[in-house]
């Protein structure tokens, strides 16, 4: 189903509607609206702006959902937000545990590399995340999450040139009490959640929240002849201290631990032509697989090492730990306030792979990769009771991996950051009506790059028992390589708003930039080349509207231009030096892109009992230049997961029953085809050009009734179906990891059941 072809319709009806619904308001005030749906349409307050502000007065285009929208919407992780939010697609990542592939307008960044940076930027608690790694957060114990769309840099900074994804976990009530949940779904999920508060005197509180998540998969092996068990096992531990050290100082203290051990259910392509084949047992119903590309003649290989081509072993398995430490330190200083924050990672992934280069050559991949990450933020915020505010500020990181790789493909690398930048942002109100606001950001950073690979002539037998050894084969290191990337980059945003009594527009210009660097892949001096930094400026222009206590209305229209896009460029092996039939792979400065688009988002309280929520985004991406190598294919290109259209129609419904509360809420959503990577011969069509991914759409039903124990307390049960309308068999997602492409199937239908209760 195309969705472009409905668009006109679509929005036109809806803007009607809309236009219609505000008119009808704006003349009877709506006074029917009831104390429960007062209650209901209390103002989202959101903290875009390093400042605590209504939504609907933030000159920025942001989406927040607060504690109980997750909860009655039933989003239980970063990546499902995806759903929701206009012009946003988000994945569980390919190769990364708690790995977040983002895309916000259509730029994106969908690969484990370190070296390489996000598009989105991601913040947990106020700490910037260096990596995409980590980030496809659990959300029990969340207070809320906010979506920034467009460059966010003057006070984000480095690579947020698509957006921002903020998100703010419950501090510590400093009360005794507790709320636990239990999930249980299809496959054998099984996951247990809970939160303990504990008060420390009259002025501090202490949070403790675990979580421990096991399920099998859900995809069927015809192989073996079951769904694989322990397909996902993940164990996370939180620490969160509060305290009001004196009248005016409070100091936040948060301690993060996560385990996850889950697989991945990713696809090897076999086949360089169309239509792609799958090995056998691991291919979604409907999808041909190929029995050749399965089985290894070098069983030897694999035997002994304990490697298997056969989907038993799981062709991707994913170790990521982490531990996290954060201190935020506010101290108010009567007219202003003084922010510290300090944020600390140490994480470790291992990915196991079992790929296959032929029918006869099987290529078991093993890559430990570790990284670190130091950031320390200083803010000071006026208090906004006059004509004049400011948000000033000075941000520095030191994050550093270094990444080992093999036992077939062998080579090991590292790069050590460091960034720091200053910055500030300030409003002026002109008057009641016009305010204008200018922000500048400016960052100096370092890469310290070197990649070893090993000589082309080392035995197998040397390669595995290299890896986790530490110890050099004989054959020593090829193509060594040392590289430093430095660069510097100002930053700016103007806006300029006029309030009115039912709400504001707003006109913006702003620019942003995603680091340059060394792709951590590279073999040789030629694909270690640093690539560049990528800039956009971005324009933009919105309304906010809440023409009634039911009803909120806002549409952002944009345009940007992309300069010096990165893109990865897999091609033959005779470029690096290697022979005719290899491959290299390296990132490029090689393209220009316009994008341009809309974004609505509303919601209306009917009545007492229900709301009604609509997001719609519109987007229209095309690449203006594409040098591959010295051949502009910017007429057959597509920005990846940049879908057209997306949108998401939902509701709830609140009523009492059987002394006490049932809501009962619906989501549908879907989003347009797209384009994808699932071939490295990306744009020879002799080989198979650029996989689109089909248009879908999503349907959620959840229903939860709440009520209180005869002792206050209350407990909360839900039953919910997610992705009721797909059957499986469909590919969400095809990537590529240089020679080897992958795809990611779609989760089927899937039900379960919640029970949570708390004091």
């Amino acid at each position: 189903m195309q969705f472009t072809k409905k668009l006109p319709k679509l929005v036109a009806g809806f803007a009607a509607g809309a236009f219609v619904v505000s008119m009808i308001s704006t003349h009877t005030n709506l006074s029917l609206v009831s104390e429960a749906q007062a209650q209901a349409t209390d103002e989202i307050i959101v903290t875009a702006r390093k400042r605590s502000e209504s939504i609907q007065d933030v000159p920025v285009a942001v989406s927040a959902l607060t504690a109980a929208q997750l909860q009655k919407g039933n989003i239980p992780m970063t990546q499902d937000l995806g759903k929701l939010v206009p012009n946003v697609a988000l994945h569980d990542m390919a190769y990364a545990g708690a790995g977040l592939s983002a895309s916000i307008r259509g730029l994106n960044y969908d690969d484990t590399e370190k070296s390489n940076d996000p598009a989105v930027g991601v913040t947990v608690d106020g700490v910037f995340a260096a990596n995409n790694g980590g980030v496809n957060l659990d959300l029990f114990d969340v207070e809320s999450i906010e979506v920034l769309r467009g460059p966010q840099g003057t006070l984000y900074g480095r690579n947020t040139i698509g957006g921002v994804i903020n998100i703010n976990r419950s501090k510590p009530t400093r009360e005794l009490g507790a709320k636990f949940q239990v999930g249980v779904e299809e496959d054998n999920t099984k996951d247990l959640q809970a939160v303990v508060n504990f008060p420390i005197g009259d002025r501090a509180g202490l949070k403790i929240a675990v979580r421990d998540l096991n399920a099998d998969n859900w995809m069927y092996n015809v192989t073996t002849g079951r769904n694989d068990s322990d397909f996902k096992d993940v164990q996370s531990h939180s620490i969160r201290l509060n305290a009001d050290v004196t009248d005016n100082i409070t100091v936040d203290f948060i301690y993060d631990e996560v385990d996850d051990k889950s697989q991945r259910n990713n696809l090897a392509i076999t086949s360089n032509t169309l239509p792609f084949t799958f090995c056998t047992g691991i291919a979604p119903a409907g999808i041909p697989a190929d029995p050749l590309k399965c089985a290894s003649a070098s069983a030897d290989l694999s035997a002994a090492n304990d490697y298997s081509t056969t989907y038993d072993a799981a062709p991707f398995g994913m170790t990521y730990e982490t531990e996290n430490l954060s201190l935020n330190v506010d101290i108010d200083l009567g007219n202003h306030t003084l922010k510290s924050i300090t944020g600390d990672q140490d994480s470790f992934e291992q990915m196991i792979i079992s790929s296959w280069g032929s029918p006869t050559i099987v290529f078991p991949v093993t890559r430990n990769i570790g990284f670190e990450q130091f950031s320390q933020e200083f803010q000071l915020i006026s208090d906004f009771d006059g004509p004049l505010s400011y948000v000033l500020g000075y941000y520095y990181l030191d994050a550093s991996f270094d990444q080992e790789s093999g036992p077939v493909q062998n080579f090991v690398s590292g790069q050590e950051l460091e960034a720091t930048a200053i910055f500030g942002e300030v409003s002026y109100d002109i008057d009641e009506e016009w305010s204008v606001t200018l922000g500048l950001r400016y960052t100096e950073e370092e890469k310290d790059f070197f990649v070893r690979n090993f000589a082309g002539a080392t035995a197998v037998a040397d390669k595995f028992a290299f890896q986790g050894s530490g110890t050099i084969p004989a054959a020593g290191f090829a193509n060594s390589v040392n590289e430093v990337y430095e660069d510097d980059y100002i930053q700016h945003r103007f806006i300029v708003e006029r309030n009115f009594d039912k709400g504001m527009v707003y006109a913006s210009v702003s620019n942003g930039f995603r680091s340059g660097g060394i792709f951590a892949r590279c073999t040789d001096p030629v694909t270690c080349a640093p690539f560049g930094t990528e800039e956009v400026i971005n324009y933009e222009a919105g309304l906010r509207l809440e023409p009634s206590d039911a009803l909120v209305f806002n549409i952002t229209a944009f345009m940007a231009d992309y300069k010096d896009k990165q893109e990865q460029v897999t091609t033959n092996g005779l470029v690096c030096g290697n022979a005719a039939s290899a491959t290299c792979t390296f990132s490029l400065n090689a393209a220009e892109v316009s994008i341009s688009g809309l974004e609505i988002e509303s919601r209306y309280y009917a009545n007492e009992n229900l709301s009604l929520n609509t997001a719609i985004g519109i987007l229209d991406s095309d690449y203006d230049s594409y040098d591959d190598g010295g051949v502009d294919i910017s007429d057959i290109a597509k920005l990846r997961m940049a879908p057209e259209v997306t949108f998401n129609f939902g509701f709830d419904y609140d009523v009492n029953l059987a002394g006490g509360d049932l809501t009962v809420s619906g989501s549908y959503s879907g989003r347009d085809s797209y384009w994808g990577q699932a071939n490295w011969k990306t744009f020879n069509f002799a080989q198979g050009p650029n996989v689109e991914v089909d248009s879908y759409e999503s349907l959620d039903l959840s229903a939860t009734f709440r009520a209180e124990t005869s002792n206050g307390n209350q407990i909360r049960v839900t039953v919910f179906g997610n992705d009721i309308l797909e059957e499986g068999g469909r590919i969400a997602r095809p990537f590529d990891a240089g020679a080897f492409a992958f795809a990611a199937p779609a989760k089927r239908q899937h039900f379960g059941m919640k029970i949570g209760y708390e004091f």
